[in-house]
């Protein structure tokens, strides 16, 4: 096996679905929850031993876990896992479900990040999006990450919530702002197949924001965010210097990382593989010690480089032009555009770039691959 940098881990409990949420979860059980974490550790032993880089706790919700189950799971990790090469270790916590003892076992198991899913600090806005926690969770989450040692945290917000101003949307920033997190991810509000965002939108029960209207609120937190210190490296990412999330980093630069658990993805060599998105199948699959059911592409050398160079160009960092070589025809077309430009021997994104970045990746794809 190549040298897996990531190892991402996907519990799949919630208190409940958000009106926007696309994500694999279900509701927690505790008896459930502790079948998965058996699952999980079988899963784990069929990969030979993985020294990672960074480990990272998504869902759904780790923070729905109790206590004992979190260090349990964190026990499987430090079992199973060399933690010898570790510079990250990411835990996603959500205000509602965050207990100081949590907190302690976090920190105590070698945990260095917390990523806070704050959404918005506008209770009505929380309200609209389905959220189950109030601004006041907020900032008592924040409150209980710092009292427990943990110095990098951030905080993530949605952006462009139909029926809420400009306004409400500086009051949100400078709400998290206050907080001195150390990254802020800002995603614009987007209506994925099957939410129930997606179905109002087409019974025209909602009316989502203009492209135009969508714009002025992602640049009103790239200009305030930017004159409060914190750097812009991705599009939808700001950190302060020295920040950034080590182990996103990784993934757009296509380097490669096992996914542990339904709906989690896999990258080694040519082979991309994604756990079905089932947790009963998961289960049965691995409690008859069989591989949990994935679908599974393998990719060619050509279209991992265009991958490599499509995400790459997504960072600030941008990507060499060595790396770019087999899109470079395509880049200097879209150079033409304003989209992209070339200094100090890096392909990069222009500001208007930025804000077409899925129109660059897809001109960068047919191109390619039409040739």
């Amino acid at each position: 096996m190549h040298q897996i940098k990531g190892l991402y881990v996907h519990i799949p409990f919630c208190d409940g679905k958000c009106f926007y949420c696309a994500f694999y979860s279900r509701p927690y059980e505790s008896g459930l929850a502790r079948r998965y974490l058996r699952a999980l550790e079988s899963e784990l032993k069929l990969f030979p031993p993985l020294t990672p880089e960074t480990i990272y706790f998504g869902g759904g919700t780790p923070s729905m876990l109790s206590r004992t189950e979190l260090q349990d799971l964190c026990t499987i990790i430090k079992e199973n896992v060399s933690t010898a090469a570790l510079k990250e270790w990411t835990v996603e916590c959500n205000p509602g479900s965050l207990t100081a003892e949590k907190l302690d076992v976090l920190a105590r198991a070698g945990v260095n990040r917390i990523s806070l899913g704050a959404q918005s600090f506008d209770d009505s806005a929380l309200k609209w999006l389905g959220r189950r926690h109030s601004a006041a969770d907020i900032y008592e989450a924040a409150q209980m990450i710092k009292a427990a040692g943990f110095d990098n945290f951030g905080t993530d917000l949605i952006a462009c919530i139909p029926g809420f101003k400009p306004d409400d949307w500086r009051k949100t920033l400078d709400a998290a702002v206050a907080l001195t997190p150390k990254h802020i991810s800002v995603y614009a509000l987007t209506r994925e197949e099957g939410t129930r965002l997606a179905n109002s939108v087409s019974q025209r029960q909602v009316k989502p924001l203009t492209d135009d209207e969508e714009l002025k609120m992602l640049n009103i937190a790239a200009i305030l965010l930017a004159n409060e210190g914190y750097q812009r490296y991705e599009i939808s990412n700001y950190a302060q210097p020295g920040f950034e999330c080590l182990h996103n980093l990784s993934c757009w630069r296509g380097e490669e990382y096992i996914g542990l658990g339904p709906a989690a993805a896999s990258h080694v060599g040519l082979k991309r593989w994604t756990n079905l998105p089932d947790l009963g199948k998961y289960l049965k699959a691995i409690e008859h010690g069989k591989k949990p059911p994935r679908a599974l592409d393998i990719l060619t050398e050509k279209l991992k480089k265009i991958e490599k160079i499509v995400f790459g160009l997504r960072m600030a960092e941008g990507i060499s032009e060595a790396t770019a070589t087999i899109c470079e025809k395509t880049l200097r077309g879209l150079c033409e555009q304003g989209l992209v430009l070339n200094t100090d021997g890096r392909w990069r994104l222009t500001e208007r770039g930025m804000n077409l970045a899925d129109y660059v990746g897809t001109e960068l794809l047919i191109a390619e691959n039409a040739e």
